[in-house]
C-alpha cells in the first residue's frame, strides 16, 4: 500500500501489521508494508455505535480543505481511509504521528522513547528535571501559540476538537515547539460526531449537564484550562491566579476569561494569539542543561531551525455545510394510533347518544372481507346489565365513555401526541443505544406533560426535581444532546426540554436522565436538578 489512498479500503488490503497500542475504543495496528499509516480498529462493541457517514465526512475533509489540507494533516492524526470487513466498517487508516512527537525521558523503569504527551509538562520542574525533560516559559508560550493557531484552523473549518486534553495531544520542542492532536475521530465535524463526545476527568467543563460537548466554547475553556495548568505546573487547579507567577497579566486574565461557566464570554483561541506573540518576545530562552536520558531518537531535535508549517490563520475556508438535525420520528405512529382509538371511542359516543334510531344503512365490507348486516342497529344501553341469571356472575359496572370523558382524555392526550423527541447533530441516530434514549426520554416527557412523572426512583428529592420540571412546562418537545455511559454501565442522557409558547416564560431548561433497565429498554431512574438554558 504505497499508493495515494482511497476514501475506503479493504482489510484485507492492509497487508500484515503489528498491534502498537490499545485504548477504551480500540486497538492501533502498524502497516508493515507502508509506515506512513497506521489503522485503528474500533472494539467490536462499538462497530453498531459508529457514525459511517460522518466518518466519511472526516475523510473527506481531508481531501477536500483545498491549501488547509497540508496544515490539517500536518498537525492532527486525521482520519484519511475508511477500513471495511466483508462490508462492515471496522475503523480507519490515519497518518502515523510524525518521530518529533516522541521524546526521549527517564521513567521509573528507565530511559525510554514513547509519544511526547502533553501531560508530562504540566508538572513542576523537580519532575521535568528528572525525567529529563529541559521546558522553559519561553518554549510553553510557543506551544500555546503553536496550540491556538491550530484550534483557530480546525474551528475554521468547522471541527472541534471536544475532549481537548493532555493525553489527546501531543507536543515537540524543537527550534518552535509544536502541537499535534491525536484520537481526532473523536473530534466532532459541523456538529456530527462519529461515536458519542466523552471528556476525560479533570478536563470536563464546568457543568456537562447545561453545557453542549465538543463546541467552540468548550474547546475555548479547556484551552485556557491548558494554559494554567502548563504555567502553574500542576494537573488539577483550575485556578488562573496559580499560574501568574510565571505568566504575565494579560494572559492571566485571558485564562480567567476563558474558565467562565458562562460560555458565550469565553474568548477564542485566536484572541489569545496577539498576547502570545508578545509574551514570547519579552521572554528569552534558556539554556537546557545535560540530559541524563542519552541520544534523542531520530527526528527529535533534528528539524531545521524555524520549519515552516502553513499559516493555519491565513486562508479563510468556507465551513462545510450543516447537517440539521433529524427527529427521531415517534410522533406520527402515536398520533395515527390515537385517532384510530379516538374514532372507535366517537363511534361508541355517536351510538350511545341515539339509540333509537332505526333507519337502514347501506352494506358494507369490512376490511377482513366480512360481510356486515347493518339492517341489524344493535342498541347499546349507557351500563352493562348487572342482573344475570342464577348461576351468573354480576360483571361490575363499566360506563362507556361520553363526549366529556373524550375531552379529557384528549386534553391529557395532546401534551403527548403533539411533541417529541429529537436527537442533537453529534450523537448516532442510528445506534441502539440512542434508539432506546429517545424511547426513554419520551415517556418521561409525556408523563411530565401530563403532572405524571414516571421516575424509577421515587424519593423526595427526585419527586421535588420532576416536579420542578414539570411546572415549567407543558413542553412541546426535547432534544438528546449528549448520551453518556456511567460507572454502573447505564446511560446517562443529558436533555433539553423546550416549553410550548413564546417569551422569556418559554427558555429551555436542561437536565441529565440517568436511564435503568425495564425488560427490554430502559426507563428515566432519576435526574438532575434542572437548570435554565438556552435552546439548542
Amino acid at each position: 500500500m504505497t499508493s495515494p489512498l482511497p476514501p475506503e479500503v479493504s482489510l484485507s488490503a492492509l497487508g500484515p501489521r503489528n498491534r502498537i497500542g490499545v485504548g477504551g475504543q480500540g486497538t492501533v495496528y502498524a502497516l508493515t508494508e507502508d509506515p506512513r499509516w497506521v489503522y485503528k480498529e474500533y472494539a467490536t462493541r462499538l462497530v453498531d455505535d459508529v457514525d459511517v457517514t460522518t466518518l466519511n465526512r472526516f475523510v473527506r475533509l481531508a481531501a477536500d480543505a483545498g491549501p488547509d489540507a497540508d496544515a490539517l494533516l500536518g498537525l492532527a492524526a486525521w482520519p484519511t481511509a475508511v477500513v471495511r470487513k466483508e462490508g462492515v466498517v471496522r475503523g480507519f487508516l490515519m497518518p502515523r504521528v510524525p518521530d518529533r512527537f516522541r521524546v526521549r525521558i527517564q521513567l521509573p523503569r528507565g530511559p525510554d522513547t514513547v509519544l511526547a504527551q502533553v501531560q508530562y509538562l504540566l508538572n513542576n520542574d523537580d519532575y521535568l528535571r528528572g525525567r529529563g525533560l529541559h521546558v522553559d516559559d519561553r518554549m510553553r508560550l510557543e506551544l500555546l501559540r503553536d496550540t491556538a493557531e491550530a484550534l483557530t484552523l480546525l474551528h475554521r473549518l468547522g471541527v472541534c476538537v471536544g475532549d481537548l486534553s493532555p493525553n489527546n495531544l501531543l507536543f515537540s520542542l524543537d527550534a518552535r515547539p509544536r502541537c499535534y492532536f491525536i484520537d481526532c475521530d473523536a473530534m466532532r465535524l459541523d456538529g456530527d460526531s462519529v461515536l458519542a463526545q466523552a471528556e476525560t476527568p479533570e478536563w470536563h467543563v464546568p457543568d456537562a449537564d447545561a453545557e453542549e460537548l465538543a463546541t467552540p466554547a468548550t474547546d475555548a475553556f479547556k484551552f485556557g484550562l491548558l494554559a494554567v495548568r502548563l504555567f502553574a505546573g500542576d494537573q488539577q487547579t483550575r485556578d488562573p491566579a496559580a499560574a501568574q507567577r510565571r505568566l504575565d497579566r494579560q494572559l492571566v486574565t485571558l485564562a480567567g476569561r476563558s474558565l467562565d461557566p458562562v460560555p458565550d464570554r469565553r474568548p477564542a483561541p485566536e484572541h489569545w494569539l496577539d498576547a502570545l506573540e508578545r509574551g514570547i518576545r519579552r521572554t528569552p530562552p534558556t539554556a537546557p542543561a545535560a540530559s541524563p536520558t542519552g541520544p534523542e531518537p531520530p527526528g527529535q531535535g533534528s528539524t531545521r531551525p524555524n520549519a515552516p508549517r502553513r499559516d493555519p490563520v491565513r486562508r479563510n475556508v468556507p465551513r462545510p455545510g450543516v447537517v440539521n438535525p433529524q427527529p427521531a420520528g415517534r410522533g406520527w405512529g402515536l398520533l395515527v394510533a390515537a385517532i384510530a382509538a379516538i374514532a372507535v371511542m366517537a363511534g361508541l359516543i355517536s351510538a350511545n347518544s341515539d339509540t333509537t334510531s332505526t333507519a337502514p344503512r347501506a352494506r358494507s365490507s369490512l376490511p377482513t372481507g366480512v360481510r356486515w348486516d347493518a339492517t341489524i342497529v344493535p342498541s347499546y344501553p349507557r351500563v352493562l346489565p348487572t342482573r344475570y341469571p342464577a348461576g351468573v356472575p354480576a360483571a361490575p359496572v363499566l360506563p362507556l365513555p361520553t363526549r366529556f370523558d373524550l375531552e379529557k382524555l384528549l386534553s391529557l392526550a395532546r401534551p403527548c401526541l403533539f411533541s417529541d423527541v429529537t436527537v442533537g447533530r453529534g450523537l448516532n441516530r442510528t445506534s441502539a443505544r440512542t434508539k432506546a434514549a429517545v424511547a426513554a426520554v419520551g415517556s418521561f416527557l409525556c408523563g411530565i406533560n401530563i403532572d405524571s412523572p414516571r421516575l424509577a426512583d421515587r424519593s423526595s428529592t427526585q419527586t421535588a426535581r420532576a416536579a420542578t420540571l414539570a411546572d415549567r412546562g407543558p413542553f412541546r418537545g426535547a432534544t438528546i444532546i449528549g448520551i453518556r455511559t456511567a460507572a454502573s454501565g447505564s446511560p446517562q442522557v443529558n436533555v433539553v426540554f423546550v416549553p410550548s409558547g413564546e417569551g422569556s416564560s418559554s427558555d429551555c431548561w436542561r437536565s441529565r436522565l440517568s436511564l435503568v433497565k425495564d425488560g427490554a429498554g430502559y426507563r428515566v431512574g432519576s435526574l438532575a436538578a434542572p437548570a435554565r438554558a438556552s435552546c439548542p
